[in-house]
């Protein structure tokens, strides 16, 4: 911008004397004010430089100190006046309130009309625009030929250190630096690098918007940074040391033109990215639905993914929960679920490297899939996956209720499939029991859990087919004959325990048992028919909750 000092290269200020207020040269001008109304101050804004005879305050000098007052406040420009067309000198208190202010008074020589010299500081201002203005469509073509050409970011974000003379460094929406220009490679700046990315990541937020701040062991030293767009919810960032005072031309514009170059070519790199993470999504459907028949090929490419062979893995399911009013009007919408689908997919990547896991992401159908690894799976390492499926959740959850499932762990690339089908089936044990926006560990299924699954009628045929005519007892004898069994078959089939826990005497044990198995025609010692007879007794315990 413009400073005062800068209008005395123009013809008819070049004759222009400063009457008071020298220090205040330094202001910037934007644009010119014409006036000899007393009401003027109403018209003014910050960066204008007023035009004018004086006629309003020929007679008054006290009119002139208040103009002056209010138009500092304002942070106008100055003053430029025909001192000799009505005033014929400068008052002494004027002249004393715009030297402690730093407020110009500039005296314009009679023989330039104030209409020609506004126009020529017009013009000026305008040019300057317009400078600035080509210099950034130079260096927007600049750009744009360098991504047609191939350029990578590195190239690009030291050509744009080139032509700012300032250091630059382009960082991605965490923090984490993607390319740099050279200034950043000297040993000097690492420690400043270091600085820079710290403070930059005590508050993302504010610095992906694009904010200015000032270096903590400098405060002489601003660093600004730039919101860089691409197809992440977050922006990316570029970071300009200095760039509130760049050397003419360049211009705020010019930096706008380079970082949407930039942008284009960020996303050009994810859209590559992208296509790669197909792949190793398909990958991961090949091992999942077993289309991969050989260990060393799920060995060689799961390394190639980041999966490594000989250590223990546990798969966490995430997905959006299918139920609530945003989640149906959600449907509607197919452009909002790619970008919901990228979002998280985008955070969980984020999550993963925050928390230093191990950890390879693939998508399968509606799940983000996570497989973490180990080295040994203790009780430390499951309470530190909870902390982390618990972290993911409270930072994922917004608009839309997000569900996991937790798998147990496996000890080979191979199982991979176990472990996500243990995942799945811990979802949809959630959804079973009408829960949202929950986490749920597999857990294996007991004995009984997998009886309730089998019709009733099926059930009922095996327990009666079992245990014939003790299936419903009702004499005392056959009563103490059922209790007998199952006390016996608990304690493995020994007869002193089984007399010790009923409180009988152990030849009233072998009378019962050897009854009873005249009656079921079979032998407790054999390990088949003892099976049988212990998974009757849990069916009549389920059949009689059901009645």
């Amino acid at each position: 911008m413009k400073t005062m000092n800068d209008l005395f290269i123009l013809e008819g200020m070049k004759e222009a004397v400063v009457l008071a207020g020298h220090r205040g040269l330094t202001r910037n001008v934007q644009s010119v004010n014409i006036s000899d109304a007393p009401d003027i101050i109403q018209f003014l804004k910050k960066d204008h430089l007023l035009l004018t005879t004086g006629y309003a305050f020929k007679d008054d000098a006290e009119k002139l100190c208040e103009l002056i007052n209010k138009m500092h406040a304002l942070n106008c420009s100055g003053i430029v006046i025909k001192i000799n067309r009505f005033l014929k000198d400068l008052p002494a208190r004027v002249k004393l309130l715009a030297d402690d202010l730093a407020f110009p008074i500039i005296d314009l020589p009679t023989n330039h009309s104030l209409g020609e010299i506004s126009r020529h500081i017009l013009n000026y201002l305008n040019d300057h625009e317009a400078e600035q203005l080509y210099y950034a469509l130079h260096v927007q073509k600049e750009f744009s030929d360098m991504m047609i050409k191939g350029y990578n970011l590195n190239a690009l974000v030291e050509q744009l250190g080139h032509f700012l003379l300032r250091p630059t460094i382009l960082l991605n929406h965490r923090g984490e630096k993607i390319a740099q220009s050279h200034d950043f490679r000297k040993e000097s700046m690492k420690i400043i690098e270091q600085e820079i990315i710290s403070k930059i990541k005590e508050d993302l937020v504010t610095a992906r918007k694009g904010c200015t701040f000032v270096m903590p062991s400098n405060v002489d030293q601003s660093v600004t940074t730039f919101p860089v767009q691409t197809k992440r919810q977050d922006n990316s960032m570029l970071v300009i040391i200095d760039s509130l005072t760049l050397p003419y031309p360049s211009s705020q514009m010019a930096i706008e033109q380079a970082g949407n170059v930039i942008s284009f070519t960020m996303i050009k790199e994810q859209a590559i990215e992208e296509n790669s993470r197909l792949l190793k999504n398909n990958f991961f459907a090949d091992l999942i639905e077993m289309r991969i028949h050989s260990d060393e090929e799920i060995i060689s490419r799961g390394n190639y993914y980041g999966l490594k062979e000989d250590m223990n893995n546990i798969c966490i399911i995430c997905t959006i929960d299918p139920k609530g009013e945003n989640y149906e009007t959600l449907q509607l919408y197919e452009k909002k679920v790619g970008e919901l689908h990228h979002s998280i997919y985008d955070k969980l990547e984020d999550e993963i490297i925050n928390a230093k896991m191990e950890a390879t992401l693939f998508t399968k159908e509606k799940y983000f899939v996570m497989i973490l690894q180990f080295p040994d799976v203790s009780e430390a390492e499951m309470k530190y996956v909870t902390e982390f499926v618990e972290n993911a959740q409270k930072h994922l959850q917004g608009d839309f209720s997000i569900s996991f499932g937790v798998s147990n762990p496996v000890h080979s690339l191979k199982d991979i499939p176990v472990a996500y089908h243990e995942a799945v089936e811990a979802i949809m044990n959630g959804y079973d029991l009408n829960m949202s926006g929950f986490i749920n560990f597999y857990r294996t299924r007991e004995l009984e859990e997998l009886l309730k699954i089998i019709p009733k009628k099926d059930l009922k045929a095996l327990y009666e087919n079992t245990l014939k005519s003790l299936a419903y007892p009702k004499t005392k004898e056959d009563q103490e004959l059922i209790k007998t069994i199952q006390v016996y078959l608990d304690c493995q089939c020994e007869i002193s325990e089984t007399s010790r826990k009923l409180f009988i005497h152990r030849n009233t044990v072998k009378y019962r048992i050897e009854k009873t198995e005249a009656l079921l025609n079979c032998s407790f010692r054999d390990p088949a028919y003892s099976l049988r007879i212990r998974v009757a007794l849990i069916i009549g315990s389920i059949l009689e909750d059901c009645e």
